[in-house]
């Protein structure tokens, strides 16, 4: 692998800095563009939303008067903590199929058609837990929803690297963060509002909702153009193209893909000597598929992969999701119950700020720099956490529980998913985006389910574990993963071979 550290150097690479004439590669972000990203991302936005949906209502879902009066649909599903654990592990469960069966989806159906057919488990899911008559379903539609949570996160920040002018890319690519976010900071809000029986059936079948605004919306997104090149759709790529660019000539964006770009594929008002030049016959070879059963058996694209891999599992063993499925629990030790549910709404709108100004930065400071320093801010905080939980300190524990989201949101949260879209070229990135969702997914199911047993079990020493692969994930990134900020896909990518 290149030196990470030269790459930090890299500003510009030299297909921008030959685009400054004008084209494609130097446009900004259109109208079209923004429009086609927020439909889409309306999917991450469910996944966000079905992360935090069991979080507020834990008690009252799960414990009840024995003389409760039974009903077609009871006011509570008795359980204990290990068994509502488990309804939340099996979330990951599902998110893990459905982000390995993503990249078949996104090769076949293309990226808005596989976010548009995902919404039948978004739709399926909800249903399943809002009429749940017993524990067993509830999880059931955990697992359902995870499916297509799963799915979600490994389509979107795909399809918004693919339609993102290169300079925007970062930028436009957090917008996957930031609706996952809006999504966590909506299931907040409405659990609080619907805290009391039975409404948390409301608040578990909201999802059925955003699906169905999803459906709606979606359909006025644009296909991805890399994936219309890809499969041989020329024309209708360069057509989408100019829409999202808001200019003629994309001739040289075409040629930044690796494209051969002949005097067929072009149209008359964007022909080009650039766009005649001929290709390396290499070029012109039929590439082998790369699926996610063959692609670490890829010499360039192996390092690649093991990084994402521990990138996206990195992210959960970092202890964040523990702040979002059981902050009502931590808080209500300290506080009331209305009290704590307001200050875990508070911890969702921190959450939306600080990854708001992630937004405003990534593609200034680049990647890396966030990355590291979200971690290093993360490790401390996570130690705060652990001391004022196991000090009895609740004011230190509640300040420690909005630094740890403070921390992770502008860097540790988005990075990890922007950088699994731009370290693979086309060929490789859905195959990529699937085992690194399906490493999150994993890491997700690990934590869901042994946070609560190993908190019993050793206390607030859990913290530690955290912390540990807090510091050792964040040597590895710093030597190993590069500066991708200002470079083209195909260069990036380039750097692994």
């Amino acid at each position: 692998m290149d030196n990470a550290h030269a790459a930090d150097a890299i500003e510009e690479s030299p297909l921008l800095a030959r685009a400054r004439v004008g084209g494609s590669l130097d446009a900004g972000i259109t109208r079209a563009c923004v429009g086609s990203a927020v439909a889409m991302c309306l999917a991450p936005l469910q996944y966000g939303y079905h992360i935090a949906e069991l979080n507020t209502p834990k008690k009252i879902i799960t414990t009840c008067d024995a003389q409760a009066a039974p009903g077609a649909l009871p006011p509570c599903l008795p359980m204990s903590d290990t068994m509502f654990a488990a309804a939340t592990a099996l979330f990951a469960v599902g998110g893990l199929l459905g982000s390995l069966a993503a990249g078949w989806m996104a090769e076949r159906l293309g990226r808005r058609g596989a976010l548009a057919y995902n919404n039948a488990a978004f739709v399926a899911g909800p249903l399943l837990m809002a009429l749940a008559v017993s524990p067993a379903m509830l999880a059931a539609g955990r697992f359902v929803s995870g499916v297509g949570a799963g799915a979600a996160v490994v389509v979107a920040p795909l399809y918004l690297s693919e339609i993102a002018p290169v300079r925007r890319r970062g930028s436009l690519n957090l917008l996957n963060q930031l609706s996952i976010v809006v999504g966590i900071l909506l299931a907040l809000t409405v659990g609080m509002l619907a805290n009391r029986r039975p409404l948390w059936r409301l608040s578990v079948g909201g999802g059925l909702v955003l699906a169905c605004v999803h459906v709606a919306v979606g359909a006025f997104a644009v296909e991805s153009p890399r994936f219309l090149w890809a499969r041989g759709r020329h024309a209708e790529a360069r057509a989408v193209l100019r829409r999202l660019r808001g200019v003629a000539d994309v001739d040289d964006e075409v040629a930044a893909w690796g494209a051969d770009v002949s005097p067929e594929d072009a149209s008359p008002e964007d022909a080009s000597p650039a766009a005649a030049s001929p290709k390396p016959a290499e070029l012109r070879a039929e590439p082998a598929r790369v699926t996610i059963f063959n692609i670490f058996r890829f010499a360039q694209y192996r390092r690649a992969w093991l990084l994402v891999l521990l990138l996206q599992f990195g992210q959960q063993l970092s202890g964040i999701n523990t702040v979002f499925y059981y902050s009502s629990a931590v808080l209500e030790r300290m506080f009331s119950s209305h009290l704590s549910s307001v200050l875990t709404v508070l911890i969702g709108v921190l959450n939306v700020v600080a990854t708001a100004s992630a937004a405003l930065v990534v593609d200034r400071f680049g990647r890396r720099p966030l990355l590291l320093t979200s971690m290093a801010a993360m490790a401390a905080a996570v130690t705060l956490l652990g001391l004022g939980l196991g000090l009895h300190l609740n004011v230190l524990a509640a300040v420690a529980l909005y630094l740890v989201v403070a921390a992770f949101a502008p860097g540790y949260g988005p990075v990890p998913f922007l950088l699994g879209t731009e370290l693979f070229d086309v060929r490789a990135a859905s195959a990529g985006g699937a085992w690194a969702l399906a490493a999150n997914w994993t890491g997700t199911f690990i934590v869901a389910l042994g946070f609560l047993p190993l908190q019993a079990a050793i206390g607030e020493w859990v913290f530690a574990i955290f912390v540990a692969a807090l510091l050792i994930c964040g040597c590895v990134f710093f030597i190993y993963v590069p500066e991708t900020k200002g470079r083209t896909i195909e260069e990036i990518a380039a750097t692994f071979k």
